[in-house]
């Protein structure tokens, strides 16, 4: 790696010193929240010796024995109310793992026998859930639930937000009798984690899901108006003796792939055929870290990216399909620091144009950079202290670097060889508060820049989380070899009330001009200043014809950080509804209440765009999910304070649970955009270029089809198809330049080429097909077997008929990849037995 200048020693004292100032801060006010308390149910589990057969019959001598948590609370739809159903739950524990037995009192014909994929727990699943808080932090846990019909969910929370991206390795058997439904769990202590103490103290709740009624009860009583559900546990007494296990674990995959892509070359084959080989590593370093390890992975099978049309000044953010990157990642993702993808998939654009010359464009940039390994190590102290370090490398990319004028291409490096850090450490303090510090870094080889960012965000409540205060703060640097470092920072800060029927808050938020955490986070534009103050009223108990109603409230004030200068002033309103038939629909009143300076959309520092006033009216309707039938309906229109500018956005999607195994659902979006006024973007080169900043006034559709298929054939095995095709049609009608003051003036220019083509007019289609089976032929290795489609083009043919678009996409040439992958689970503990 190249020599870095380092930061100045008074600009880096400067920071230091403002970190210590707000941590003296966090440390008095955290000593003046009084000591959080509140009741608790109890259930003892009871040691066994008796071994236990999984097979949800629950005959074994000690269910006889054992204590039973019982009497259920409902959450909705009438929170503290008893729980329409009876529910049983028992708790027993041995050496290797802990057992719970399940009973759901129901009548036979009411209990569902829809099948889901594993860890789809939809509306139309009936099911238990069983939360662990194992450090009693009110912060953290785990979940483990079953369905009816036998399909296993598990998760890890972090007060409000669940992952059930991971799949942990547990067993379970339901049995559906003339009394309802009841099933047998067992978990071993290998799949989760906690402290190395004789006696153990766990919180513990109980929750079912009562798909019919639409009704959810827990064990110990929830209070829907505060959203951290593990903050409201139960306790379990009794368990002790027990002892943390090796953790080691090793996931081998082989897979192979057939790709076919039409190039038409003579002598070159259509097809290509690859294998591929690695393996993942799971080690529990001690009894609450783990480590993880990913060597050689394999991406291939991942959902296609939902592909759009963009005309903004902002890079569009995709989501993170990748397992390894999904699971177990809760801390990392904390501070908003870290956006995954820019490890080997989506680079930052300042990256990117790094060698780009003068009139030069980046083509044929890899969708994928070769991953060649990743680790991550996570857990947390029995003193609530939790650390992550994650670590990955990735190849070179290279791409090629087209020259507008002479049409010369070249080969340019896009991202060189590159290693990626993120270091967290999240202390839990008390009344569910906490303190997080976040650094993540980015070494790259050569001559290219690398990039640092520490972050520090903070939460506390008072002693029955009525109130809180938050706050947040972030210094980024780029660090170059042969120019002056940029720094950058963020800083924000909240408080307000957070539980009851009224709730409200106020907030402020500023990032300066030069910061960037862009290398290894995602942020679409720094150089703002933003006020916010909100008010939302809530009733959670059924009136009139209602289960549930909100209403919020708020107003937005915005500024540029530098030249700090007024922008924008955004109130928002909205209401929701839950009806006591289960059926939710929703209104909101959004408008700009002045002129908006947008200093972005010009693409050009120091200049900017008036946006007239606009107003936006929506509704939307959900009918309910449990019937066979349900629709989703969406409605949006905006009124524009300029000419004929006006825009409409309208969805439909209807759910059709043809049968207990098949399930179908499809979405139709439009957007109509009539005479709306934005930065021309060129696809080409203009035959009269303009010394100005070129605006124009257009319409824009965009259609969304969506169909998803999910078929089950048993709880354990079945098939997802996903099938979108995207269309955006932009076609310009007149051309402006960028006055001074923010206006338009019009020009005389047609935006043709040379050949009388628009640069400017375009026809953007994204066709795209998943087809992924999947069988999970033993609890943690499975068998995947995925075809993948996709279909894009780009042309100036702009066909006014969505069907002749659409058959016209397909004079195109489209990619078909195959593909196998197999999985399989090596428990360190189970070999280690088997060996014995």
């Amino acid at each position: 790696m190249a020599k870095k200048i380092p930061l100045s020693k008074p600009l880096a004292k400067r920071y230091l010193s403002t970190f210590a100032a707000m941590i003296r801060v966090l440390i008095l006010l955290f000593f003046l929240l009084p000591v959080f308390a509140s009741g608790q149910r109890k259930i003892e589990a009871f040691r066994i010796s008796e071994k236990i057969v999984i097979d949800g019959i629950l005959n074994e001598k000690s269910w006889a024995e054992a204590s039973k948590a019982k009497d259920f609370k409902q959450i909705t739809p009438s929170p503290g109310s008893n729980s329409g159903q009876q529910t049983t739950i028992q708790f027993l524990f041995d050496k290797t793992a802990i057992y719970f037995s399940i009973r759901c009192v129901e009548q036979t014909h009411l209990v569902s026998k829809v099948l889901s994929l594993r860890d789809d727990f939809n509306a139309n699943v009936d099911n238990i859930q069983i939360l662990l808080d194992t450090y009693n932090d009110d912060q953290n846990a785990f979940i483990f639930g079953v369905s009816s019909m036998g399909v296993q969910y598990d998760a890890k929370v972090t007060a409000s937000q669940r992952n059930a991206d991971l799949n942990m390795v547990w067993s379970s058997a339901v049995v559906r009798n003339t009394e309802g439904w009841q099933a047998e769990i067992r978990i071993p202590y290998s799949a989760i984690r906690f402290p190395k103490e004789i006696v153990q103290n766990w919180g513990i709740n109980f929750f079912r899901y009562t798909s019919h009624s639409r009704e959810e009860s827990s064990w110990n009583p929830v209070n829907p108006d505060f959203n951290n559900y593990v903050a409201q546990c139960g306790e379990v007494t009794g368990l002790s003796g027990i002892t943390p296990p090796t953790r080691l674990a090793f996931m081998p995959y082989v897979s192979a792939y057939a790709d076919h892509f039409p190039s038409n070359t003579v002598g070159k084959s259509n097809w290509s055929r690859s294998w591929n080989g690695g393996m993942d590593i799971k080690y529990g370093v001690n009894e609450a870290f783990t480590l993880d390890m990913t060597l050689v992975p394999d991406f291939g099978q991942v959902q296609s990216d939902n592909q759009v049309l963009n005309l903004s000044p902002f890079e569009i953010q995709f989501n993170e399909n990748r397992q390894f990157f999904t699971e177990g990642t809760e801390l990392f993702g904390k501070a908003g620091l870290f956006y995954s993808r820019r490890i080997g998939v989506q680079s930052p654009p300042s990256v990117l144009n790094t060698q780009l010359k003068p009139d030069e464009y980046l083509t044929d940039v890899p969708a994928f950079s070769q991953l060649f390994n990743a680790t991550k190590l996570s857990g947390r102290t029995k003193k609530g202290l939790g650390i992550g370090l994650f670590n990955a490398i990735t190849a070179e990319q290279k791409a090629t670097a087209v020259n507008t004028i002479t049409g010369e291409r070249r080969s340019v490096i896009a991202s060189p060889l590159s290693n990626y850090t993120v270091l967290v450490l999240d202390q839990n303090l008390k009344n569910n508060s906490f303190i997080t510090l976040t650094n993540t870094n980015v070494a790259r080889e050569g001559r290219f820049y690398d990039a640092n960012v520490s972050g520090l965000n903070f939460k506390l409540n008072t002693s029955k989380n009525t109130f809180f205060v938050a706050g947040n703060t972030a210094l980024s640097a780029k660090l170059y070899t042969q120019k002056e470092n940029q720094i950058g920072h963020n800083l924000g800060f909240q408080a307000g009330k957070q539980t009851g029927k009224w709730i409200y808050s106020t907030s402020y938020f500023e990032e300066s001009t030069t910061y960037d955490p862009n290398d290894l986070g995602f942020n679409t534009n720094n150089n703002k200043r933003s006020f916010v103050s909100s008010v939302s009223f809530r009733k959670f108990k059924p009136f009139w014809r209602l289960n549930r109603f909100s209403s919020n409230l708020s107003v937005q004030y915005d500024r540029l950080y530098a030249p700090n200068v007024y922008t924008n002033t955004i109130i928002r309103a909205s209401a929701f509804a839950n009806s006591r038939k289960f059926h939710a629909s929703g209104i909101e009143l959004n408008s700009a209440i002045t002129d908006n300076y947008d200093y972005f959309e010009p693409r050009s520092p120091g200049r900017y765009f008036t946006r007239p006033r606009w107003l936006n009216l929506g509704a939307w309707i959900s009918t309910n999910y449990q019937k066979r039938f349900a629709l989703d309906v969406d409605l949006n229109y905006v009124f524009v304070d300029r000419d004929k500018w006006k825009e409409l956005y309208y969805s439909v999607s209807p759910r059709i649970r043809v049968n207990d195994k098949l399930f179908i659902i499809y979405a139709w979006n439009q957007n109509f955009i009539d005479h709306s006024q934005g930065y021309a973007i060129p696809f080409g080169t203009p035959a009269q270029p303009l010394d100005a900043i070129i605006f124009g006034s257009r319409n824009r559709r965009d259609y969304i089809n969506t169909l998803n298929i999910n078929y089950t054939l048993t709880n354990t095995m079945g098939a997802t198809f996903r099938m979108r095709h995207y269309r955006s049609v932009l076609e310009y009608h007149s051309f402006f330049s960028l006055q001074d003051d923010g206006s338009l003036a019009a020009i005389d220019t047609d935006g043709l080429d040379e050949n009388g083509v628009s640069v400017y007019n375009t026809h953007y289609n994204a066709f795209t097909i998943d087809l992924v089976f999947r069988w999970v032929f033993l609890p943690g290795s499975e068998i995947n077997i995925v075809w993948k489609n996709a279909l894009f083009s780009n042309d100036k043919q702009l066909e006014d008929q969505y069907t002749q678009s659409f058959l016209t996409m397909f004079e195109n040439s489209s990619s078909n990849s195959f593909s196998i992958k197999l999985l399989y689970w090596l428990d360190y503990n189970t070999l280690k037995k088997k060996n014995n």
